[in-house]
């Protein structure tokens, strides 16, 4: 089988280089990409504002939910995807397959999510705050399943998840539980240990972290 040299990051922050999703890793290996498409939860005026950056808008030619994108770095970044909310993946992937002149496919081939964390200040409550993760990312799994088969991509899926073993707000027997009850034939987690930095609201900051990856298989 080819493997797909392109990408779709969820729920990005910062465009800075240290603190984007890194697209290229996969199970004990690397994979170049030629095209990735990034995805953020923030509408495009809040994200510009926390991250005080200058970009310029891509308006797409053709009819969807998704109003707001932007080319930055020679990648298109689209702006208010909802990861859970499959109509969402689906605009944005047209998006990138309009600018970027491939298939679905070759988007959806390989996601990648890093540290997502459910929305509010559940700290205070760890146990809740694992259950509230364990259904963000079901619910994240389904819709990506979902938005496969509005393309007619039924096998050759993999979502790859940065996220520590030992995490407390979502550890891997917990997470590759949600990722199987959203879906995934079967999960993996790669041997390496990967430091990376993760940016703070500003975009300025950072805290140096430890994760593992781990990857989910989708077929159906």
């Amino acid at each position: 089988m080819i493997m797909s040299k392109g990408a779709m990051t969820l729920a990005e922050g910062s465009q800075k280089d240290k603190f984007k999703t890194d697209a290229t890793l996969v199970l004990n290996g690397s994979q170049a990409r030629e095209y990735v498409l990034r995805t953020a939860y923030d509408q495009l005026s809040v994200w510009k504002a926390k991250y005080a950056v200058s970009v310029s808008p891509f308006y797409p030619r053709l009819r969807t939910s998704i109003k707001e994108a932007a080319l930055i770095d020679n990648e298109i970044w689209v702006f208010g995807v909802d990861g859970t909310n499959s109509s969402h993946i689906i605009d944005a992937v047209k998006v990138a397959t309009q600018f970027y002149q491939v298939n679905p496919r070759d988007i959806l081939s390989n996601i990648y999510i890093k540290n997502m964390n459910a929305e509010g200040q559940h700290e205070g409550n760890m146990p809740l705050l694992v259950r509230l993760n364990m259904g963000l990312y079901e619910n994240t799994t389904k819709a990506i399943a979902d938005a496969c088969r509005h393309f007619g991509i039924h096998s050759g899926i993999k979502i790859h998840v940065y996220s520590s073993n030992i995490n407390p707000k979502i550890p891997k027997p917990e997470l590759h539980q949600a990722l199987k009850s959203g879906g995934a034939k079967a999960v993996e987690t790669d041997s390496r240990k990967i430091r990376h930095k993760v940016g703070s609201n500003n975009g300025e900051d950072s805290v140096p972290l430890v994760s593992n990856l781990h990857v989910a298989i989708l077929e159906f």
